[in-house]
């Protein structure tokens, strides 16, 4: 045939014969065009003259194209022929996704040639096997989908971490496959898609128990703590309070996670109140979590009405006491004003520090608070 075809337009109007010419001469783009109609047309004993064309390609495009026409005939074989023996990379792993998405959960061939594949192939193949399988493939299957997310190929975790967690995680529950991937994952865009598609496929309680379940990297915690609030997944004190101690580094993230649920946790956010203060450190992380336990306890005061117990009037005393000692100093102490990070500018020559309203501001609006749940 000397004519030469520009689209598939001009091929789809030949007669059958003239197609299974083109199928065997024709230009590379041509022999697709060609495969592509007869496939459409169902024309008689076509998928005979595909499977011949597919053994005798040297195209290995054309040999791709051929998987997707010979699948829609049901040539089966053929398909895992090419999946196990072609000497193309990409072909067989077009094949090897026509296989895992033809075969049944009882046909022990296709489903075996996956599995090997999953194991043992390179990273393409494994993602042609997780880009076909079947909702319905042998839970070994999906076990080993699920081992693909230790993989250090990124697009390779990724798939497999999708395709497990949208089939719902057979061998492993979400939290731990979201774990996998986050310590893995060094892109922050990505962790976050990975937490919102944990919190899609596995609920939101799944964000919880990726923290309060199995060992989670500290590099990753403030990245769950963002998803935790963006799902309205607050946390009981308890668990805070574990999560502050397992990521000292994060405390101030950690408190937030009580947000709307700060009432069961006054006396414990007075307590670190009160120990913040008397440490007088405003340095680093420790200055932004003393203002995160300040937050939450004004949420617990508002949240808590009840008269205070005995510890909590103890520690009251206590800041009591503090609160008197740092205006004594004040005073007193030439040296107090160096020491203090003024939040005005400081007037020169003598003055009085209570004057200024901030003085200890804080400290005074818990104080009176506690002076109203003490007289109720």
């Amino acid at each position: 045939m000397g004519q030469r075809f520009t689209s598939f337009s001009e091929v789809d109007r030949l007669d059958a014969e003239s197609l299974k010419t083109l199928l065997f001469g024709g230009e590379p783009p041509e022999r697709v065009w060609a495969a592509w109609a007869l496939g459409l047309r169902h024309h008689e004993a076509f998928a005979r003259e595909l499977r011949a064309t597919a053994a005798e390609e040297p195209h290995a495009g054309v040999r791709r194209h051929l998987v997707v026409v010979l699948a829609g005939a049901g040539e089966r074989q053929s398909i895992l022929t090419m999946a196990a023996h072609d000497p193309d990379e990409r072909v067989r792993a077009t094949a090897l996704q026509y296989v895992a998405r033809l075969a049944g959960p009882g046909d022990d061939d296709a489903n075996r040639l996956v599995a090997d594949a999953l194991a043992h192939e390179p990273p393409l193949l494994r993602l042609g096997c997780i880009a076909g399988l079947r909702a319905d493939a042998p839970a070994a299957l999906w076990a080993a989908v699920e081992a693909c997310v230790k993989s250090a190929d990124r697009d390779l975790r990724w798939a497999a971490y999708e395709a497990a967690l949208r089939h719902g995680a057979v061998a492993r529950p979400g939290p731990a496959l979201a774990r996998e991937l986050l310590h893995r994952e060094p892109e922050r865009s990505t962790r976050a898609e990975a937490l919102r598609l944990l919190a899609a496929h596995a609920g939101s309680e799944a964000l919880g128990r990726l923290v309060t379940e199995g060992s989670l990297e500290a590099h990753v915690f403030p990245e769950v703590v963002d998803a935790l609030q963006a799902h309205g997944v607050p946390m009981p004190w308890g668990e805070v309070e574990t999560l502050m101690a397992r990521f000292p580094n994060d405390r101030h993230r950690a408190l937030e996670l009580l947000a709307g649920n700060e009432g069961p946790a006054r006396s414990a956010l007075l307590r670190l109140f009160v120990a913040a203060r008397l440490t007088a450190d405003r340095s680093g992380e420790s200055w932004k979590t003393d203002a995160q336990v300040l937050l939450r306890l004004r949420g617990a005061l508002d949240q808590d009405r009840g008269p205070l117990d005995e510890a909590e009037r103890g520690l009251r005393l206590e800041l009591a006491d503090f609160v008197d000692k740092a205006a004594d100093q004040a005073r007193t102490d030439p040296q107090f004003l160096d020491d203090v990070d003024w939040p005005v500018e400081v007037p020169e020559g003598p003055f009085d520090p209570l004057s200024f309203t901030w003085f200890c501001e804080e400290e005074r609006e818990v104080l009176a608070r506690l002076a109203v749940l003490e007289v109720h």
